[in-house]
C-alpha cells in the first residue's frame, strides 16, 4: 500500500536527482559557453547519474541490510562512481603535437561534478550547492587571469627569415630583452634563400601572445612570422 510517507520519501529522492541536474548544468554551460568538448548535456547527465547511483547506494538495499547475518558495503557503489569516470575524464583530455596539453580543466570539472552529484544524491545540499558555487567561481577566475592565478605560458613561435646571419641572435636578444625562454627551437634553411625558425618559448604571467606580435612586428629581418 502507497502512504502519504512513501509518497514524501519519492519526490525527496527525485528533487534530489533535480537539484543535481541543474548544478550540473550550471558547470556545463559556463564550459559551453567557451565552446569545450563536454558541456550542459554532459554535466547534467553526469550529476543525474552521480546522483541517482548514490541514492541507490544508500537506500537502495535496506531491505537486504534487515535480513539477518547479511553484510553489505554502501561505500562500494560511490567507489565505483570514481573509478569509472576516469575513463570519461582521460578521453576528454588531448595533447597537441607541440605537448600542450589541453581539456585538462573540462576533465577536473566534470570530476567535480561527479563530487556534486553524489553530494546532493546523498542529501548533503548546502555542500553540493556550495561546491557548485566554488567552481563556477574557480572557472571565472582561470578564464580571467587575474594575478592570483596568472603563471607563465609556454607558446610556439615560427619565424621566416631572410638570407641575413645576424637574425637569429636579433631575435633571441629581444627574448633575453622581454625575459622569455626559449627553450626548443628548430632551424630550417629554404631553397629561396630563407630560413625558416621554429621556437618554443614561455613567456612571463604579464605577458600575452598580442605583446610578441608587437615585439617583432616591423623588424626587417622577419619576413612573416606566427604565434600559436
Amino acid at each position: 500500500m502507497i502512504t502519504a510517507e512513501f509518497v514524501q520519501q519519492q519526490a525527496i529522492y527525485l528533487f534530489r536527482i533535480v537539484l543535481a541536474c541543474v548544478c550540473g548544468g550550471i558547470i556545463g554551460l559556463e564550459r559551453q559557453q567557451r565552446t569545450k568538448v563536454a558541456g550542459t548535456r554532459t554535466h547534467m547527465m553526469i550529476a543525474l547519474a552521480t546522483a541517482l547511483m548514490m541514492l541507490i547506494s544508500k537506500y537502495g538495499f535496506m531491505d537486504v541490510v534487515e535480513i539477518p547475518g547479511a553484510g553489505l558495503d554502501v561505500s562500494r557503489v560511490a567507489a565505483g562512481i570514481i573509478s569509472g569516470i576516469g575513463i570519461l575524464g582521460g578521453g576528454i583530455i588531448f595533447t597537441g603535437k607541440q605537448g600542450n596539453a589541453s581539456g585538462i580543466t573540462t576533465a577536473v570539472g566534470i570530476w567535480a561534478t561527479l563530487g556534486i552529484g553524489m553530494a546532493l544524491g546523498a542529501g548533503m545540499y548546502t555542500l553540493g550547492i556550495g561546491t557548485t558555487v566554488i567552481v563556477l567561481i574557480l572557472q571565472w577566475a582561470l578564464h580571467k587571469n587575474l594575478w592570483i592565478v596568472k603563471q607563465p605560458a609556454r607558446v610556439q613561435v615560427s619565424f621566416r627569415l631572410n638570407n641575413d646571419r645576424q637574425a637569429y641572435e636579433k631575435i633571441t636578444n629581444e627574448l633575453e630583452r622581454y625575459k622569455i625562454s626559449m627553450y626548443q627551437f628548430k632551424w630550417e634553411r629554404r631553397s629561396n634563400d630563407t630560413f625558416l625558425l621554429r621556437c618554443q618559448v614561455i613567456i612571463p604571467p604579464d605577458f600575452s601572445r598580442d605583446d610578441i606580435v608587437g615585439i617583432f612586428t616591423g623588424m626587417e629581418e622577419v619576413e612573416t612570422f606566427e604565434v600559436v
